[in-house]
C-alpha cells in the first residue's frame, strides 16, 4: 500500500449527497418536529422552540419557547415595578424585603376597633389624631395613671375636673418645698479661662420668675 499523504480532494458529490440527508431535530425526544436537510441543523437548532436554553438572569434552564413566559412571569431577578410607590428594581427584593418599608404601602390601622387603611408615610399623623389610640391622660405627669382610647379622653377629662386639679395643687406645693440644688461644672476652667459660669436656668418658685446664675 501506499500512503496517499496530503494527496486527496473533497468528493463534492458525495458531500453534496451527505448535506442533504434528511434527519430529525436533535429535541424530537423534547417535542420538535422539525425534518430537513442535514445541512440545515445548525440553522433550525438556533431558533428551535424546544431547544434548552438559559436565562440570562436567573441562570435557570428550560426550553426557548418558555423564555419569554419565564422573562414576564416566573424569573425572581426579572425587572420589577412596586404597584405602590412604583420604584424600580429586582422581582425577589420588591416582593419581600421592599414592602417592609414601602411608603406608599397600604396598611390598616393598628388600634383596636380602627379599620382605616392609611399609606405607611401617613401612619404617624394618623395615629396621633385617632380615636382608637390608647393615650395617656394629660395629667399623667402629676399622678393621673390613666391610659384610654383618644375617643374617651373628653369624658374623663370632665369626669376628674377636681381630682385633676387637686392633683396639680399638691404637686405645686411639693416644688415650692424641694430645695434648689445647682451643681458646678468645670468651674476651675472657667475661671481660669476667665469666661463666666451659668447655671442653667429655674424657676424662682411655681409660676414665678425663670433666672439663672453667673459665677465670675
Amino acid at each position: 500500500r501506499r500512503r496517499l499523504g496530503k494527496r486527496y480532494f473533497k468528493d463534492k458529490r458525495m458531500e453534496r449527497e451527505i448535506s442533504h440527508l434528511q434527519i430529525y431535530c436533535t429535541n424530537k425526544n423534547e417535542g420538535c418536529r422539525w425534518q430537513g436537510n442535514l445541512k440545515d441543523i445548525d440553522t433550525h437548532i438556533q431558533a428551535c422552540r424546544n431547544q434548552e436554553v438559559t436565562c440570562d438572569k436567573c441562570d435557570d434552564v428550560m426550553q426557548r419557547h418558555q423564555l419569554e413566559f419565564h422573562n414576564s412571569d416566573e424569573c425572581l431577578q426579572r425587572d420589577y415595578k412596586c404597584p405602590h410607590c412604583e420604584a424600580n428594581g429586582i422581582y425577589i427584593i420588591m416582593t419581600t424585603s421592599h414592602l417592609e418599608e414601602c411608603p406608599d404601602l397600604v396598611l390598616t390601622c393598628p388600634n383596636e376597633g380602627c379599620e382605616d387603611e392609611i399609606k405607611r408615610r401617613e401612619m404617624g399623623s394618623h395615629q396621633q389624631k385617632c380615636p382608637k389610640e390608647v393615650i395617656k391622660c394629660p395629667y399623667h405627669d402629676i399622678g393621673c395613671e390613666t391610659e384610654m382610647k383618644r375617643e374617651k379622653m373628653d369624658e374623663h377629662m370632665e369626669i376628674n375636673t377636681q381630682a385633676h386639679l387637686k392633683n396639680a395643687v399638691e404637686k405645686i406645693r411639693e416644688q415650692r418645698k424641694c430645695p434648689i440644688v445647682i451643681k458646678f461644672s468645670e468651674f476651675s476652667k472657667h475661671k481660669i479661662c476667665k469666661d463666666g459660669w451659668y447655671s442653667s436656668g429655674f424657676y424662682t418658685s411655681a409660676g414665678g420668675y425663670k433666672i439663672r446664675l453667673r459665677l465670675d
